[in-house]
């Protein structure tokens, strides 16, 4: 891989770029939470959602950035209540055109070593159960099954299940 992107925490004056990105990735795939064009936050809506992550202590959001346009994200939001601040969920995606080139990989690394600074111990997620591709990467970084979602997501018409994972750190 050349490297010619690079990654760094999104703020909220990338608001516009992150639905643009959002509504293009969840058309080249049905593994995410909403389809082509779905994700109809108003802009306002993301520019709040990223200036609380900014300044919240138990989360972040990364974006992977490429000639000014974003490629990938990853999201680390933790949980609010005392008891389990300690966890935070995780959320990836990557655009179709940059699968299996190691961005996954590297927006996961980036997330770990923040999730360690800010505290949080356990990493969690759900991946549908076909997803092989991304069962193997969360499998190589470290993440474990802990139980299945029975028809977690219902896409083209049909329930599908979900592993959930977490990583300890």
């Amino acid at each position: 891989m050349d490297n010619t992107y690079i990654i760094r925490e999104a703020v909220p004056d990338d608001a516009e770029n992150m639905i643009l990105y959002l509504n293009q990735v969840g058309g080249e795939s049905d593994n995410l939470l909403h389809g082509e064009n779905e994700f109809l936050v108003p802009i306002e809506g993301v520019k709040r959602k990223l200036a609380m992550s900014k300044d919240s202590e138990n989360s972040i959001v990364l974006i992977a950035l490429e000639n000014e346009q974003i490629i990938a994200r990853a999201e680390l939001e933790g949980y609010y209540p005392a008891r389990i601040h300690h966890r935070a969920k995780f959320s990836i995606s990557v655009r179709k055109d940059h699968w299996n080139q190691g961005i996954g990989t590297e927006m996961i690394k980036r997330i770990i070593e923040q999730a360690k600074k800010i505290n949080i111990r356990i990493i969690e997620l759900e991946v549908i159960t076909d997803n092989a591709g991304a069962i193997a990467l969360y499998h190589k970084m470290g993440f474990i099954d802990i139980g299945i979602y029975k028809n977690y997501f219902y896409v083209n018409g049909t329930f599908k299940d979900a592993i959930v994972m977490q990583k300890i750190l």
